[in-house]
């Protein structure tokens, strides 16, 4: 029984500070016209700048990526390799020429309560490309007590998919 009601508490505990719920794209564009929420881009500034951002996306990376390219011979190797066999590697195959590593914006809830405390409004709505970066980034917020909600299937596959007003390519 102590070992039943000690994995209900973590199960519990564990949903205590999950963000508010996933909503449209539509649904986050009200929001922000109507002045009740902000939407934060948490891509990386690279991302934001090269491949469009949503219309009043502010951009707040959650995180971001550090690469450290691995040896000069590796990458001769790999790029005598693709003369060779006349193709180019594909993204997954160049990645393996880095050491990535995934870095945690240790100011991020700073900069989106600063965010919000000048747009005035109480609640915040977080963007990605696809999902997974701004709900992780919801989840940080609401363990603050920020209201934060996630913008269901994020940028590419939510907001552009539903024709909502973007730009900046």
């Amino acid at each position: 029984m102590k070992l039943f009601l000690a994995m209900l508490s973590v199960i519990s505990f564990s949903f205590a500070f999950s963000y508010e719920d996933d909503i449209s794209a539509d649904e986050a564009y009200e929001m922000q016209k109507e002045g009740k929420a902000i939407i934060i881009d948490v891509r990386t500034t690279l991302e934001y700048i090269y491949t469009g951002h949503g219309e009043g996306f502010i951009n707040i990376p959650a995180f971001d990526w550090t690469y450290v390219p691995k040896s000069i011979q590796t990458r001769v190797k790999s790029a005598e390799y693709e003369i060779k066999n006349s193709k180019v590697k594909d993204h997954k195959s160049a990645m393996k020429l880095y050491n990535a590593k995934e870095v945690k914006n240790k100011h991020f809830v700073e900069e989106v309560m600063k965010a919000m405390k000048l747009k005035g409004v109480d609640k915040v709505i977080l963007v990605c490309r696809s999902g997974p970066r701004s709900k992780a980034a919801a989840d940080m917020l609401a363990k603050e007590g920020i209201t934060a909600y996630n913008l269901e299937d994020g940028f590419i596959f939510g907001w552009k998919e539903e024709n909502m007003p973007w730009g900046g390519e």
